[in-house]
């Protein structure tokens, strides 16, 4: 009779993902730490990362342009050029648009300087009746120092001036990001043999971004010639200008159509009255409602891979970072540490429920408890969710009556034990 002399095995508990040696208060402590002072060291660069960042997209947006040239036999120096001049005639082209809007605004404003003394008037007849005369709002004004406003005239011209810095260094950027393309898919190549996760990261943002900037432009154009009708109809003056500055301000996410709100309003108001500025603002709000909120989600599905929140934090955030050029290149920035961050790092992938839109329906399990009915994990007969079920441990699938966690946990491996059996016995 032979004696079995392999030791026992013991038990040993179950390593989820997510848990374990890196995982704590500590450590998260130290990532947090790390987040900061990564923030104040853009902020501190942010003259010459914000630039770099927005030149970065517009290479990427612009890419499949020179590989289809290139697949059409051109020269890879012409297709590399003709990208370059497309993003420059670009860029021109809607900085010219705002530079348009604003003369015409200015142009015009003397045309209704009358209409603004007599709205004027009657804000201080308002005010009136609710004891408010002339004479305290004149000693209210009377408080403001012409040094303060020296100082205001003096921060503007250094926002034009800043303005023109960050023009110039934008296309000089534009010009070495540009002449990299043509050795970026070797680069790629490389990435993808040393690191692929690196690679399918780099490759995600690349798609998002490219269809972000395409799908806001088209959008952006619709809006505005949706807009340009409706104020057409409504009567008010320079509609065609107001469409354009609407353009322009669409880049900017949520906020930017409040912006493009405020001139023909203004305009209304002093063409038309009060209620005419309310229609104005009314209709505005609906039209961006309907493209925005409506019809584009229809249309691209999940572009972006972010929530309506997570895009109005990170409008703030990086607008703090990057200056007034952060609130056009959140989406974007968001995007890159989204994708290099969250979706292609296996451990942090959870937090893509959160930061993302709502998940597909193909991406639920059948059995997850519908968060919208309980405030904790169970299952769907009410009984609590172990940390041994299905596949993430969040799944809601019931383990058999009588099951422990270690033999849960040693299912697998002993089936797959028996497999192999049965397999070489074959």
């Amino acid at each position: 009779m032979s004696t079995d002399t392999t030791p026992a095995r013991t038990a040993t508990p179950e390593r989820r993902p997510g848990t374990g040696v890196g995982h704590g208060p500590v450590p998260a402590l130290v990532g947090l730490a790390a987040l900061v002072v990564l923030g104040v060291g853009i902020r501190s660069q942010a003259s010459l990362l914000g630039p770099m960042f927005l030149a970065l997209t517009l290479v990427i947006t612009a890419y499949p342009m020179v590989t289809w040239l290139r697949r059409h036999k051109v020269p890879g120096w012409l297709a590399t050029l003709a990208s370059l001049v497309t993003i420059y005639a670009v860029l021109v082209a809607i900085a010219w648009s705002m530079v348009w809007s604003v003369l015409r605004l200015v142009e015009v404003m003397p045309e209704y300087l009358e209409q603004g003394q007599d709205l004027y008037r009657q804000t201080i007849q308002q005010l009136a009746t609710f004891g408010v005369d002339e004479a305290q709002l004149k000693e209210m004004t009377s408080k403001i120092e012409p040094g303060q406003v020296a100082g205001v005239v003096q921060g503007v011209a250094g926002q034009l001036s800043s303005g023109l810095s960050l023009l110039t260094l934008l296309a000089i950027g534009l010009i070495f990001l540009v002449l990299d393309t043509g050795s970026m898919p070797d680069r790629m190549r490389v990435i993808a043999r040393e690191r692929p996760e690196a690679a399918e990261a780099l490759g995600d943002f690349a798609r998002r971004v490219r269809s972000y900037w395409v799908v806001t432009t088209v959008f952006g154009l619709l809006v505005a010639l949706v807009d340009v009708g409706f104020l057409w109809l409504m009567g008010i003056p320079l509609a065609i200008t107001w469409g354009v500055f609407s353009f322009v301000t669409n880049y900017i996410p949520n906020v930017g159509f409040v912006l493009g709100l405020i001139p023909p309003a203004l305009i209304a108001l002093l063409e038309k009255g009060p209620m005419a500025a309310v229609i104005v603002a009314v209709g505005y709000w609906v039209i961006n409602f309907v493209f925005q909120t409506i019809i584009q989600p229809r249309v691209t599905g999940d572009m972006v891979g972010l929530n309506a929140t997570v895009i109005f934090v990170s409008l703030i955030l990086w607008a703090y970072l990057l200056g007034p050029l952060g609130a056009l290149v959140a989406v974007p920035a968001t995007i890159l540490v989204k994708a290099a961050l969250i979706d292609h790092v296996p451990g942090n992938r959870w937090m893509a429920a959160l930061v993302g839109e709502n998940p597909r329906p193909e991406e639920q399990d059948e059995d997850t408890p519908d968060s919208r009915d309980t405030d904790h994990l169970h299952d769907h007969e009410g009984e609590p969710v172990t940390s041994t079920q299905g596949r993430s441990g969040l799944e809601g699938e019931r383990a058999p009556e009588g099951a422990t966690a270690g033999s849960a946990g040693s299912a697998a491996p002993a089936a797959d034990g028996a497999h192999r059996v049965e397999d070489e016995r074959g």
